[in-house]
């Protein structure tokens, strides 16, 4: 039998699963699916890590790696701290832009009180667009680090920011990712410390539904998810109309979900309102309960996105030029 070939974009968590991790005794938090980011023991401190590329856009790519880099570290309660940048440019990349690449680059991380400690940047016929792919490294006291696996039993699912801003930026508003921008930051810091919240996810690519099933099944849950309560910015929902796709698959970046106690829910929705960050209670995690989407008074399964549906967009706009 032919081997199906893969789709653009993360790969399938069955693939992953298949890794065996080897983890000693001062991993806190090694690989797994919705596990942002590996925490270490180290100098009695949690040493967190994570590293992601940005594949698919040039503009703005220097920052947009700092900050999707830096959303997986703001997701388990800690700071980022130092950077290592690898630059994969095509042939035929002239000076002037890798310069630029760079001092965008510099600039983001100056911007978010970031040390770029080193890389490695060269020009290879492996690629043909500009891939910039960073490991980012933070720290956190070992007592405040937030696992990604901490969901519990009857948690609400609390969104932080507009659902699908990246995707929507990517389909014909590239002025969002400028505002309201892609960081999770100030909602992450808030909820950091709000007692009561559990677990933190930022959305990324399949959406809001993609992060909302990792984030219960890292706990062994399921995900229940009320679409009439998630968040959309208008020019989001006239991107999926216009072509013809579901906005819970859509990218995230800029998204936070976390799960919260039922008792600091009102307090953390407070908080981040006091910050400035829109926020909703978009639904719970619960054992023995199947992963549902809740709209108009109808319950259907919750969808799962073999890829995401900005990058599906992007397959089919290619197809038909």
């Amino acid at each position: 039998m032919t081997e199906q070939s893969l789709f653009a974009g993360k790969a399938p968590p069955e693939v992953l699963a298949a890794l065996d991790a080897i983890n000693t005794a001062d991993v806190i938090q090694g690989p797994g699916v919705g596990r942002d980011a590996a925490i270490v023991e180290f100098g009695g401190q949690a040493l967190v890590t994570t590293s992601d590329p940005i594949t698919f856009v040039d503009a703005d790519a220097g920052k947009l790696a700092v900050t999707v880099n830096a959303n997986d570290i703001h997701a388990v309660g800690a700071e980022p701290l130092w950077l290592l940048a690898t630059i994969l440019a095509p042939v035929g990349t002239t000076p002037s832009a890798l310069e630029a690449l760079l001092r965008d680059l510099q600039s983001a991380c100056a911007g978010e009180g970031i040390a770029l400690v080193g890389g490695h940047t060269e020009v290879t016929d492996a690629v043909t667009r500009t891939v910039v792919s960073c490991t980012l490294i933070g720290r956190a006291a070992i007592d405040s680090v937030i696992p990604s696996d901490g969901a519990l039993d009857g948690d609400v699912i609390v969104q932080a920011g507009a659902a699908a801003v990246e995707g929507t930026a990517i389909l014909g508003y590239p002025d969002l990712l400028q505002t309201p921008g892609i960081s999770i930051a100030t909602a992450a810091r808030t909820l950091r410390e709000v007692a009561g919240v559990h677990a933190m996810h930022d959305v990324t690519e399949g959406g809001i539904a993609t992060a909302a099933l990792e984030l219960a099944e890292a706990a062994g849950l399921a995900p229940e998810l009320q679409l009439d309560d998630i968040i959309w910015l208008p020019d989001t929902l006239h991107v999926c109309e216009a072509h013809g796709l579901d906005p819970i698959g859509l990218l995230g970046s800029g998204t936070l979900l976390a799960a919260v106690s039922p008792d600091a829910l009102d307090e953390a929705l407070s908080e981040l309102s006091q910050g400035g960050v829109q926020a909703s209670a978009i639904g719970r995690v619960g054992s023995g309960i199947r992963a549902t989407l809740s709209h108009g008074g109808q319950m259907k399964p919750l969808p799962r996105f073999a890829r995401d549906e900005a990058l599906r967009a992007l397959d089919d706009a290619r197809r038909s030029t």
